[in-house]
């Protein structure tokens, strides 16, 4: 049997073409009227190049409906029309004498960009060179690649060459034109010649105008300098006395090459204006030390096709400028005082290292004023400077009139250009920051509330913690309540007695002692255990695994105003969709056989300050010396109380207790298997999201944690969120309370006769530390992250 071949054409769908190139490419409706615009602009600078004898003369008419842009630039023979402006992708500026005109476009997409938004384009034109005018039109909807679908007149000569292009818009597309006409304005506004819209003059800005002017209280200027990197430039700068800049390039050579056109930049400005050839471009961004913005009008400078971004090649000859402009500024800035107002010339000297050029920095002198660090160079000369780059007011108390100390800024990158500069060029010495003992208090001044003070505390760290410890009273400079100085068994403690907070608890010893016992254990919770916490044996691999034998895994459901109730639907849910075998399925049923209820309605809930007085006030007090503490913390510890209450709440008239206003108990059974955890040191995170929300309490050795997933019959959060928040846990004799995030604690509060439902899964979990994605993945005896 004889085989048939055949060969066909590549097909094109002219209309689905053209939503792709024309709308993909000008994705915008004053694309179209950019894109006529340029193309009048260049027709005007081919027929200025031939030095023909006109008034060049850009008008624009923008309606809801229609786009009409006239010019009388060189104009287009038929020829012209039908080998260029009617063929995507070919252009007549590709040449010699167009490049020498510098005009802006040369990509070819001629009528294209019109039939983004356009339904008819009507072209009337007359050469400037062969005389002819031709009239020619087109419907969007009969475009076509294989059947003539563009109309040509030709029309008597007038001897005004020019084009004048018509688009009369889409039903579906029509034009703002207020914001049309100020978006044409902004491209055309520093073009020398007449460009009207509406009848209206928008170009003819002097570039000088185009970046705002500063109050100049010093002027530099240079011809031919010298920017480093192959780049010269004549370069006029001048500077404010706040130390702002503002800098114009012109005559720019780099290398061998002119680069033709100019510059004008301010500092702060932040965005680039490109151009080419005085016609906008798109807004570039660079990378400037100073945030330099402004102008920048090079014919170096091409769009891409679309118009909306520079060519690679143009935005890094761009940054190169830029980059040298900084260090050009720079250098001239550091022969000035106003450099000591000016932060990015700080910045940019910290990050280079030029510290040479910060002499006119000043730093503040104690007792005195202010000087600039170049008289800090003579006047070291005579004898050494004492700096100091801390806040203790006890190392300031030592300045003197014979012994001046020069106070370093709080600012990093100033700090590190004044310490830099005072090291390199002159004579000082450098007094440590490091917090010591200034005043140790001798044993016999030592009172008898101290006393019991320092034994409670040693206590309380021996038989929660383990860690044996050495507890003195002093004076510590910095103002800090607690100083470690000793980190070896056992370990040196230092209290300062003078503290507000330490003040209180020794008040109390004398005043009401039942409290004194809950306030040392909250000082240590709060003050002790977060400089000594890495010293805890719990806080080690070893001690963490001995201490993770005596907790078992359970999973239970809680309700409250209802009961503990264990739901087999989860458990077999899990069977039958094979994330569990047969044999777990059974052995979990067993585990959960029994069913427990735990009633919980509106009598269960009560206030903080009656269940365990004391406590806001005690937290309050250590925030304010110790501020917000994210780290692994300590329980809140009332192992002295009871509470039937199941929830805790603070009213909105009260001071929050780490900003938590609602603490949740544990299950029963949860805190008979589970609550030893809770005594350890651990680190608090919440996540939620519709009916859930997860607890993940990670113990502070890191090494493992405890997840407690609550999930309810209706939404906890309509938002998901989360995070990382304050460990507040309250450790009771029978009760064990986990705070609830301000953003959901309104889903916890009963309402009058109602009842909520609790499925909680309780796990221990492993933390992999080889694990970068952090997702949980359940096992058969633990859960591992």
């Amino acid at each position: 049997m004889n085989q048939q071949s055949e060969k066909i054409p590549f097909g094109i769908e002219i209309n689905r073409m053209i939503d792709l190139l024309a709308e993909q490419i000008y994705p915008t409706p004053f694309a179209l009227l950019r894109e006529n615009v340029q193309n009048s602009y260049d027709a005007i600078l081919l027929r200025l190049h031939l030095s023909q004898n006109f008034e060049p003369r850009i008008e624009v008419i923008i309606k809801p409906n229609q786009v009409i842009v006239s010019d009388n630039g060189i104009g287009m023979s038929r020829t012209d029309l039908r080998d260029h402006f009617w063929f995507a992708g070919s252009s007549s500026k590709n040449t010699k004498e167009a490049q020498a005109a510098g005009v802006v476009g040369t990509f070819g997409i001629g009528a294209m960009a019109n039939f983004g938004i356009a339904e008819e384009l009507v072209v009337e034109t007359e050469s400037a060179l062969v005389g002819e005018r031709t009239k020619c039109s087109v419907m969007r909807s009969k475009l076509s690649v294989n059947e003539d679908c563009i109309s040509f007149e030709t029309c008597e000569a007038t001897g005004n060459p020019g084009t004048t292009v018509t688009a009369t818009m889409q039903a579906t597309k029509t034009i703002n034109v207020a914001e049309a006409e100020t978006y044409i304005s902004q491209f055309v506004a520093l073009l020398s010649l007449d460009v009207l819209v509406n009848n209206k003059k928008v170009s003819g800005q002097p570039f000088e105008n185009a970046v705002s002017q500063l109050v100049a209280t010093w002027k530099s200027s240079s011809l031919s300098a010298d920017l480093g990197d192959g780049l010269k430039a004549d370069i006029d700068l001048t500077g404010a006395i706040n130390g702002e800049t503002r800098i114009e390039l012109h005559n720019i050579e780099y290398g061998s090459q002119i680069l033709k056109g100019r510059m004008a930049l301010r500092q702060g400005v932040g965005n680039l204006r490109t151009y080419r050839n005085s016609f906008g471009l798109a807004t570039a961004s660079v990378t400037s030390a100073y945030g330099f913005g402004g102008v920048a009008d090079f014919l170096f400078l091409h769009p891409t096709a679309g118009r909306e971004a520079l060519t690679t090649d143009s935005l890094q000859l761009l940054q190169r400028i830029v980059t040298r402009v900084d260090e050009y500024v720079s250098l001239q800035l550091g022969n000035r005082p106003e450099s000591n107002v000016n932060s990015y010339f700080v910045t940019w000297a910290a990050q280079r290292h030029r510290y040479d050029l910060c002499s006119h920095l000043l730093v503040r002198v104690e007792p005195g004023e202010t000087l600039a660090l170049h008289e800090i160079q003579e006047l070291s000369r005579q004898a050494p400077f004492l700096v100091y780059g801390g806040t203790d007011t006890s190392t300031i108390q030592h300045a003197s009139e014979d012994r001046q100390i020069i106070m370093l800024s709080k600012n990093a990158q100033r700090k590190d250009c004044e310490i830099n500069y005072l090291r390199n060029y002159c004579k000082i010495e450098e007094l440590s920051d490091d917090p010591k003992v200034l005043l140790m208090k001798a044993d016999a001044e030592t009172t008898g509330a101290e006393k019991a003070f320092a034994f409670r505390l040693a206590s309380i760290l021996s038989t929660d913690y383990f860690l044996e410890v050495d507890i003195r009273f002093g004076t510590i400079s910095h103002g800090f309540p607690v100083l470690v100085t000793s980190r070896t068994t056992p370990v040196e403690i230092y209290i300062n007695p003078n503290t507000s907070t330490v003040r209180s608890i020794l008040e109390l010893f004398v005043r009401e002692y039942a409290a004194f016992g809950h306030m040392a254990k909250d000082f240590v919770r709060n003050m002790l255990f977060p400089r000594v916490a890495n010293l805890v044996p719990s806080s080690t691999r070893q001690g963490a695994e001995a201490f993770l034998k005596s907790i078992n895994r359970t999973r239970e459901i809680f309700e409250y105003e209802m009961t503990d109730l264990e739901s087999l639907t989860a458990l077999w849910k899990d069977y039958l969709s094979g994330k569990i075998s047969f044999q777990q399925a059974s052995d979990r049923a067993n585990r959960v056989a029994v069913r427990s209820y735990q009633i919980f309605d509106r009598e269960a809930a009560g206030a903080v300050r009656d269940v365990v007085p004391g406590v806001i006030e005690n937290e309050a007090a250590t925030a304010q010396e110790n501020g917000s503490q994210y780290g692994p913390l300590p329980p809140i510890q009332r192992l002295d109380m009871s509470t039937t209450k199941k929830l805790l709440t603070i009213n909105e008239n009260e001071p929050s207790l780490k900003g938590y206003r609602c603490f949740l108990a544990l299950t029963d059974r949860i805190q008979k298997e589970k609550g030893d955890f809770f005594l350890q040191p651990h680190r608090t995170s919440v996540v939620w999201g519709g009916q859930k929300a997860l607890f993940i309490f990670e113990h502070h050795s890191g090494d493992f944690g405890l997840y407690y997933d609550l999930q309810t019959q209706g939404l906890i959060s309509e938002q998901p969120g989360g995070g990382s928040f304050e460990t507040c846990t309250i450790v009771m004799k029978n009760r064990i309370f986990i705070p609830i995030p301000p953003n959901i604690q309104a889903s916890f509060w009963p309402h009058d006769n109602e009842r909520k439902r609790f499925e909680v899964r309780c796990d221990i979990l492993y933390i992999d530390q080889e694990a970068q994605d952090q997702n949980y993945c359940e096992t058969n005896d633990v859960t591992t992250i």
